[in-house]
């Protein structure tokens, strides 16, 4: 992970969170929760119910962030500078 990325946070119900984020030096999507790579993989609907891909970059990061605050889970949206360090990453 570069530097500078935009991030998702999707807070689970039992406490997890997973990171879904935007590499905006390179334009690549990551997450640190290794299931959620395989449905990330797939696409996904955004708010107007379009299927985004993450070949899509930041209207994907977007679409993240719509499915899953309509699917009733706790999301945020940060934009981080200085960060380059997370444990475990898995590329969609």
């Amino acid at each position: 992970m570069s530097e500078h990325a935009d991030i998702v946070a999707v807070q689970y119900p039992r406490g997890i969170t997973a990171l879904v984020w935007l590499d905006l030096s390179t334009g690549a999507v990551a997450t640190t929760h290794a299931g959620l790579r395989h449905t990330l993989r797939r696409g996904l609907r955004n708010w107007a119910g379009h299927l985004v891909t993450p070949r899509d970059g930041y209207a994907f990061l977007s679409a993240v962030y719509d499915h899953f605050f309509l699917n009733g889970y706790r999301v945020h949206w940060l934009s981080v500078s200085g960060l380059n360090s997370i444990r475990h990453t898995y590329r969609v």
